[in-house]
């Protein structure tokens, strides 16, 4: 979502703002997945097992709210209101009305 939404049309490292974490970060998941828990895990200490049906569903959920959350349109900028001076602006009157 995050390299959809925020990194897109970026380059790929994040000093340029790219979306290189977010990417590290689903590689990450992808590798947890595939692999499972491991031997030294808590579900492997305290004999956890989830039911495949229970995973396919988590899957199926995350995948229907990255969907829906990709055609989302982004958010707008807030504009300012008539009269407002925008931040950083040079020159021009001082709304204040003190000198």
């Amino acid at each position: 979502m995050a390299s959809a939404k925020a990194h897109w049309g970026k380059p790929i490292w994040a000093n340029f703002g790219g979306a290189e974490l977010p990417v590290v970060y689903i590689g990450a998941a992808v590798a947890l997945v595939f692999t499972g828990p491991g031997a030294y895990s808590l579900d492997s200490a305290l004999g956890i097992k989830l039911p495949g049906w229970m995973v396919a569903a988590a899957m199926l959920g995350a995948g229907a709210a990255v969907g829906y959350g990709l055609m989302q349109p982004l958010p707008s900028a807030p504009q300012p209101a008539a009269g407002e001076s925008q931040p950083g602006a040079e020159g021009g009157e001082s709304d204040s009305g003190t000198v």
